[in-house]
């Protein structure tokens, strides 16, 4: 999940874009561990930081 969190805060990838290769069968699986990991979605991160750099 670090590795996730990496990956969409710092490289600006989308969480589409890397479940899979993260070991993930889908899409939705990813997203509630993701939140439960670090309480919130991948989404609302990558909203986070485009808000935070605007």
């Amino acid at each position: 999940m670090q590795e996730a969190y990496f990956l969409i805060d710092k490289k600006n990838k989308k969480a589409s874009e890397i479940y899979l290769d993260l070991g993930f069968e889908d899409l939705s699986h990813f997203s509630f561990a993701f939140k439960k990991r670090f309480g919130l979605r991948p989404t609302q991160l990558a909203a986070q930081k485009n808000n935070s750099t605007s």
